[in-house]
C-alpha cells in the first residue's frame, strides 16, 4: 500500500467519524460494508472489499453506532482491518484476523476515550460561556474545537496503522496493560455518574426521590423500555391524584416544589417561524454527536440544536443563560427517533417564553424521563432491525460479487435515516403544541409537567445503572493469612446489587447540591481517583 492510498483511507475514516455527514456516519459510512468497498475501490479491489466488509460488518452489528459509551470503533475495523486484510490475504474466519480484530477494538477503544475526554474538557468550556449567555461561542465549541481534535485522533492514527502490517497491529495493542483499561473504564463510569448528579441537582426535590430510587431499583430487572413504561405509569398516576387534589383546593399546588413558579399569565404572542425549527433540525442531524462526551453524552449537540430557538425567543441575556444552563444537562438518546424530544422542547420553550409556568426541572425532567425509552427503541429499530436486514442482504450480495449490495445499502439506509429524522422532529415538535393546547383548556398542563419532572427522576434511576456499572475487578478478592474475602460478590452485592454505583451518584450529588462543589472541580477528582484506584486493583492483583 502507497503512502497515498494510505492517506486517502485515513480521509474516508475521519469523515466517517466527523460531524459532516448529514448523520449518516455511524449508520452508513462507518459500516464495514461501506467502508470496505471504498477502500477495496482504492486498492484496486473493490468487490474483495465489499466482500470481506460484508462478513466483518455481520459480527459487527452490535457496535453499529459512534457512541462514546460502547468502546470499540467499528469504523476503525471496516477503514483499517478491511485493508490489512486484503493486502495480507487474510480469511475473515482465520485466526490471525481474529487476533487483527481484537487489537483494532483495542485502538478503538483508546481513540474513543481521547476523544471522550477530551470532549468532556470542551462541555465544561460550553458551561462557561453559557453563563454568560454567549450562544454562538456556546454553539460553536461543539464543532470548532470538537473537530479539531476528532480529525488528529482519526486521520494520524488511521494512517499510522496503515503502514504496519497485521502481526505488528497485534504486537502494539498488546503493549497496553489491563490496569490502564480498567482505569479508562472506570473514569468513563465516574464522569456518566457526575453527569447523572448533575442533573438529580435540578429534579431531586419532593417525591421525586423516591422515584430515582425506584427506577434504581427496578432497572436490573426491566429493560429501558418496561422501565420506562412503568416509571410512567407511576408518574401518570401521581399525576391525576396531584389534579384532583388541585381541583377540590385551587390554592393547592399541583406541584410540591418551586411554587413561586407556578404562577398563570400564558400568552400565544411568539411563535417559531419554519425557517428557525427547519435550523434547529439540521443542526441536530449534523451535530448531534460532534462533541459527545462521557459526562453528559450529546448535551452540547443538544444544546446548539435549541440555538436558532434561543436566538427567537431570549430577548435577555438571563433567558439565555437559564435555556443553555437546562439544556447543557444529560442527554443521550438514539438521534432519529431523538430528534422527536428536540422538537418537543422547542415547543415547550415556546410556551415557556409566552407566559406559561414551566420551571427548569419540570423541563429537564420530561426531557430525560422520555429520553431512555426512546434511546432504547430507535438503537433496535434503526439498528438491530432495519440495519441488520439491509446489512443482510447486501452483504448476500457483495459475496455473490455485485457491488448493487452496498449500494444498495447506502441508498435505502441513508434515505430511511433522514426520513425518520425529519418525520421524528415534525411529530415532536407538532404534537407538544397540540398537547399543550389541550392541556390547557383541561387543566392537565400543570399535572402532566408535575409528572414529567417524577419520571425524569426515575430515568436517572435507571441510568444509574446502565451508564455506571462500575465493580470491583475479580470481585475485589482480599487475602487475610489463609482466608479470602471477595468484597464485591461477599459484601456490597450482599447489601444490595449495585450500591457501589449509586453511592458514587448519592455521594457526587451530595456534593454539588449541598457543598456547591465545582463540576470542573469534580472531574479532576474523577480522573485522579480512576487512576489510582485502578493502580490499587493492579497492585493488588486483581488485574
Amino acid at each position: 500500500m502507497s503512502v497515498l492510498q494510505a492517506a486517502l483511507i485515513a480521509l474516508f475514516y475521519a469523515f466517517a467519524r466527523s460531524a459532516f455527514n448529514a448523520g449518516l456516519g455511524g449508520y452508513v459510512l462507518s459500516q464495514p460494508l461501506v467502508a470496505g468497498t471504498i477502500v477495496g475501490a482504492l486498492l484496486g479491489d473493490p468487490i474483495r472489499g465489499a466482500q470481506i466488509g460484508g462478513a466483518l460488518n455481520l459480527g459487527t452489528l452490535a457496535l453499529s453506532q459512534l457512541r462514546v459509551q460502547i468502546g470499540p470503533d467499528v469504523a476503525l475495523i471496516g477503514y483499517v482491518g478491511v485493508p490489512l486484510m486484503l493486502l495480507s490475504g487474510l480469511r475473515p474466519d482465520s485466526p490471525e484476523t481474529a487476533a487483527l480484530f481484537g487489537a483494532l477494538v483495542v485502538f478503538g477503544i483508546v481513540l474513543n476515550f481521547a476523544r471522550g475526554i477530551f470532549n468532556t474538557v470542551v462541555a465544561h468550556w460550553a458551561d462557561f460561556f453559557a453563563d454568560q449567555g454567549n450562544l454562538t461561542t456556546t454553539a460553536l465549541l461543539n464543532v470548532v474545537p470538537t473537530q479539531i481534535w476528532s480529525v488528529l485522533t482519526a486521520f494520524l492514527p488511521a494512517l499510522f496503522i496503515l503502514l504496519f502490517d497485521a502481526p505488528t497491529i497485534g504486537g502494539i495493542a498488546a503493549f497496553i496493560p489491563a490496569w490502564v483499561q480498567l482505569a479508562m473504564d472506570w473514569i468513563r463510569y465516574l464522569l456518566a455518574a457526575l453527569g447523572i448528579a448533575m442533573s438529580l441537582r435540578l429534579v431531586m426535590q419532593g417525591s421525586s426521590v423516591a422515584y430515582f430510587l425506584l427506577g434504581w431499583l427496578s432497572a436490573p430487572y426491566l429493560g429501558p423500555v418496561p422501565a420506562t413504561l412503568l416509571g410512567g405509569s407511576i408518574a401518570l398516576i401521581h399525576a391525576f391524584l396531584a389534579r384532583r387534589r388541585a381541583d377540590t383546593n385551587a390554592e393547592m399546588l399541583v406541584a410540591d416544589v418551586l411554587p413561586s413558579e407556578q404562577a398563570e399569565g400564558y400568552q400565544a404572542e411568539r411563535r417559531l417561524a419554519p425557517a428557525e425549527l427547519q435550523t434547529s433540525f439540521v443542526l441536530w442531524m449534523f451535530f448531534h454527536d460532534a462533541g459527545l462526551n462521557f459526562e453528559r453524552f450529546q448535551n452540547m449537540g443538544f444544546a446548539m440544536a435549541l440555538a436558532p430557538i434561543a436566538r427567537r425567543l431570549c430577548e435577555t441575556a438571563s433567558e439565555r443563560v437559564t435555556l443553555l444552563r437546562r439544556h447543557l444537562t444529560l442527554f443521550n438518546c438514539e438521534w432519529t427517533f431523538g430528534a422527536s424530544l428536540v422538537g418537543a422542547i422547542a415547543a415547550l420553550e415556546e410556551r415557556r417564553a409566552n407566559g406559561e409556568a414551566i420551571n427548569d426541572a419540570e423541563m429537564v425532567g420530561a426531557k430525560t424521563g422520555i429520553m431512555a425509552g426512546l434511546e432504547a427503541i430507535g438503537a433496535t429499530v434503526m439498528t438491530s432491525a432495519i440495519a441488520s436486514l439491509l446489512v443482510a442482504v447486501g452483504a448476500a450480495l457483495a459475496d455473490r460479487g455485485s457491488l448493487i449490495g452496498p449500494f444498495m445499502f447506502a441508498f435505502v439506509q441513508s434515505a430511511l435515516i433522514l426520513a425518520v429524522g425529519f418525520t421524528s422532529f415534525q411529530l415532536g415538535y407538532g404534537q407538544t403544541r397540540r398537547f399543550g393546547d389541550w392541556a390547557r383548556i383541561n387543566n392537565w398542563l400543570r399535572p402532566a409537567l408535575f409528572g414529567a419532572m417524577r419520571l425524569g427522576a426515575f430515568a436517572l434511576g435507571t441510568l444509574v445503572v446502565a451508564l455506571v456499572p462500575i465493580a470491583l475487578p475479580g470481585s475485589g478478592t482480599i487475602r487475610i493469612g489463609g482466608a479470602q474475602i471477595a468484597m464485591q460478590t461477599r459484601v456490597l452485592d450482599a447489601i444490595m446489587p449495585g450500591l457501589l454505583s449509586l453511592t458514587i451518584v448519592l455521594v457526587l450529588w451530595w456534593l454539588l447540591r449541598h457543598r456547591r462543589a465545582s463540576p470542573t472541580v469534580l472531574v479532576g477528582g474523577c480522573l485522579l481517583a480512576a487512576i489510582a484506584g485502578a493502580a490499587i486493583a493492579h497492585a493488588l492483583a486483581w488485574v
